[in-house]
């Protein structure tokens, strides 16, 4: 008898699995925030959901690789309210459904909560199944049928040759470069250990979240513009403090800003991108004689520079919409005539595509693709007639910064009577077809709760079926904001915020700019 019972199991083991069968899901460890046995309740929250899920038409399994989709989340207790969240997404990284569960009761409601959260969650991925929103995948067999009464050997994965080790570069004196080696290996960017005030690193007072670079001067100093929530800056690179600048109304907020001579008279306008009361009322501003001059004001625009596959500079705008649909119609090449900004050639954008999450490239054969940021960070490469080529599977971008727009209609649902809109990093693209992207990771990302602790900025490349990777940066210590690459000089500007302001323990927020090489 238990010889037959090891061939039966044997046998099933080396059947593969069908797409017609259940679907296979994989439950991940959840993030636990506000509780003192995380690690414990970590395991629970795994181990009980995947108990939760599993039924004729849902198998859980035990490891990633053998699952169509993965479920993962977050439970958040403060007090005794408690969050449970929870998202699944594919093996090709879309996220197919989320779902949540609030409550009141602490650890001890764990049980209910994780079983009302499993009900809405299978309920949503079966309704998506049928539908054809998640693809279903075949588990081929890896290796031959396993003899009768013999249990399949595993496979042991051969080492990584030399070329694709990660090296990170060492720190090298002031001044001295390291050049790094040739080769498919990620190449982290060597930096200055040189004084703060060769320009290299610098601290500011307040907690910026905008860089625009502008043109340097005679002695070599980089023109910068900087933005708070309700101010906007310009000093020189290497000075504390600002020459010239200006303040906001305490509704109003700085979005985005760009510096870019939009009319070709040879003299770049500043375009500050401004949210009051939900409204988009931008603004234009000029620097004559070391003084910020306004142009033009209350536009409802958004606005972005962008340099499309490595080129000039120009400046794009989109117009607000409601709801959801926050940027409405498509993207225009715009012109500053006197106080009033035209629309030019337009864009039309693929899915996810915006304002603020696009660029495009030249692939080998000259054909130009678009880039955007996915609603979830994810990259997704488009072809010119707007077919998805290529997405990511790991997420990229990651902001703080965002805007609100009032909407009663949420407050019944979700106790929330404001959408709140994130802004991501540019998408910079240089003239060798390198695609910059930022990427910050936190220790506090839940839904609007997001507090990040560490960036970095990664150089893509196109290989004609995929991005992939050709240097990035060491991660900051800081959250880092926003970034800026100029080309010319090969130089790459991180804005760091070291200190967040805190009223209650009278702490000032500070800022850091640091310049890095790239060679």
């Amino acid at each position: 008898m238990k010889r037959l019972f090891l061939l039966v199991i044997c046998t099933l083991l080396a059947v593969p699995a069908l797409a017609a069968g259940p679907l296979r899901v994989y439950v991940g460890e959840f993030n636990a925030v506000g509780v003192a046995a995380k690690d414990d309740t970590k395991a629970a929250l795994q181990a009980l959901l995947a108990s939760r899920l599993n039924s004729d038409k849902l198998l859980t399994v035990s490891s990633p690789g053998e699952a169509e989709v993965v479920v993962g989340g977050t439970y958040l207790a403060i007090g005794k309210q408690y969050n449970l969240d929870a998202f699944a997404r594919t093996a090709g990284g879309q996220t197919v459904s989320r779902s949540y569960v609030q409550g009141e009761g602490g650890q001890e409601a764990l049980f209910g909560a994780v079983g009302s959260l499993a009900d809405k969650l299978s309920s949503d991925l079966l309704k998506k199944l049928e539908g054809g929103s998640v693809p279903r995948l075949a588990l081929a067999a890896t290796s031959p049928a396993a003899a009768p009464g013999v249990m399949p050997v595993p496979v042991v994965q051969a080492r990584p040759q030399p070329a694709d080790i990660v090296r990170a570069a060492q720190p090298v004196p002031s001044g001295d470069l390291q050049r790094a080696p040739q080769g498919d290996i990620i190449r982290p960017q060597a930096l200055y250990r040189g004084s703060p005030n060769t320009g290299e690193i610098k601290r500011l007072d307040g907690m910026y979240n905008l860089l625009a670079a502008g043109p340097s001067d005679a002695k070599g100093r980089r023109l910068l513009f900087m933005a708070q929530n309700q101010s906007v800056a310009a000093l020189w690179q290497g000075d504390s403090r600002p020459m010239t600048g200006f303040g906001l109304k305490p509704n109003q907020k700085v979005v985005s800003l760009d510096y870019v001579d939009s009319d070709g008279n040879g003299t770049a306008e500043l375009y500050v991108t401004i949210i009051g009361s939900g409204e988009v009322e931008s603004q234009v501003w000029e620097l004559k004689n070391n003084k910020l001059i306004k142009l033009a004001e209350k536009l409802p625009y958004f606005f972005r520079a962008i340099a499309l596959a490595g080129g000039v500079p120009k400046l794009y705008l989109q117009e607000q919409g409601r709801g959801e649909q926050q940027y409405y119609g498509d993207v225009y090449e715009a012109k500053l005539q006197g106080k009033q900004v035209v629309k030019k050639d337009k864009f039309p954008m693929p899915r996810y595509g915006n304002i603020y999450s696009f660029n495009q490239f030249k692939a080998h054969n000259g054909e130009l693709l678009t880039v955007v940021y996915h609603e979830s960070n994810y990259l997704v490469v488009y072809d010119k007639d707007q077919n998805e080529l290529w997405r990511s599977n790991d997420a990229f971008g990651g902001s703080e910064l965002y805007y609100q727009v009032e909407d009663l209609d949420r407050v019944r649902v979700h106790g929330d009577k404001y959408r709140w809109y994130f802004l991501n990093q540019r998408i910079q693209v240089t003239a060798n077809q390198e695609i910059l992207v930022g990427k910050n990771e936190g220790f506090f990302v839940l839904g609007n709760a997001r507090t990040y602790k560490k960036g970095a900025v990664y150089s893509l490349y196109w290989n004609g079926a995929a991005l992939e990777e050709v240097w990035r940066t060491k991660d900051t210590q800081n959250y880092m904001p926003d970034f800026w690459f100029d080309e010319q000089k090969s130089e790459l500007l991180l804005l760091q915020l070291t200190q967040r302001e805190d009223v209650v323990m009278r702490v000032k927020g500070a800022t850091a700019l640091q310049i890095k090489k790239v060679e």
